[in-house]
């Protein structure tokens, strides 16, 4: 074994890692350099120890795979603890790819790869950065669902803001039970289509007799962002009609 060198590829495993945990960090994800860097550190050190820490008396080096092969399994409990899911929606699967990816990144800079673990922490910073405006296009054509809950005074709004979803590139599949209460109404559309349910919302928003616009949480995923209202913020819980029915209101 010769310190020096091992000493050197521990180092490299160290830095990729933290390159790796920078774009995280710049991101605002939980796991950031820090905790990057120590996976990274960590996962090579244990392949080290895998090739000379368990030498038999007679020099002979053991099965080295056998420990790497518990990083790979244990890593994924720690990349599950950067997964989280709320109200359907899925925060975090990108973190924990690169928490697996850094991993055997170390581990092949540990077992003597260091060429093809630069390489691949190469790939991995284009994918993160370079695909995302690609991300971005295809998101804006892909195909979306959601339910709208429109909450009007007039009868009349109703046909408009079904004729205007029309326009927008949305078919509406189901219409929910219309309700009155204290002479407003409020109804729950189904939407399916390829259109921008922010454009759709900020339209509907601007209807006469319309009085507020929500989606349900699930749609978020697809449009993180609301409408401009004067009245309300982004986030807003709204209590309609004195407290008759609470639902949360999503403006910008």
């Amino acid at each position: 074994m010769n310190f020096w060198h091992e000493l050197g590829l521990l180092a490299l495993a160290l830095l990729l890692g933290t390159l790796i945990g920078a774009e995280r960090e710049y991101e605002g994800k939980p796991a950031g350099m820090r905790t990057h860097a120590l996976i990274a550190l960590g996962s090579a050190l244990f392949v080290t120890a895998s090739k000379y820490g368990f030498a038999l008396e007679d020099g002979t080096v053991t099965d080295p795979s056998r420990v790497a092969a518990q990083i790979v399994s244990g890593i994924g409990f720690l990349g599950a603890g950067v997964i989280f899911f709320q109200r359907n929606l899925v925060f975090g699967m990108t973190t924990a790819a690169s928490i697996w990816t850094t991993t055997a990144i170390a581990m092949s800079t540990a077992a003597g790869l260091p060429l093809i673990a630069v390489s691949v922490t190469a790939l991995h910073i284009f994918v993160v950065l370079g695909l995302t405006p690609l991300e971005r296009v295809i998101t804006r054509i892909s195909r979306r669902s959601g339910t709208l809950t429109l909450t009007y005074t007039q009868a009349a709004a109703l046909p408009a803001a079904l004729q205007l979803c029309t326009q927008e590139g949305f078919t509406v599949t189901e219409v929910g039970t219309e309700r009155s209460m204290e002479g407003s109404r409020m109804t729950r559309l189904t939407l399916h289509g390829r259109g921008s349910l922010a454009q759709l919302t900020s339209a509907l928003s601007e209807q006469e007799y319309i009085l507020a616009v929500s989606l349900d949480d699930k749609d978020l995923a697809q449009w993180p962002y609301g409408v401009k209202h004067p009245k309300y913020r982004f986030g807003s819980i709204r209590t309609d009609f004195e407290g008759s029915i609470a639902r949360r209101v999503i403006f910008h």
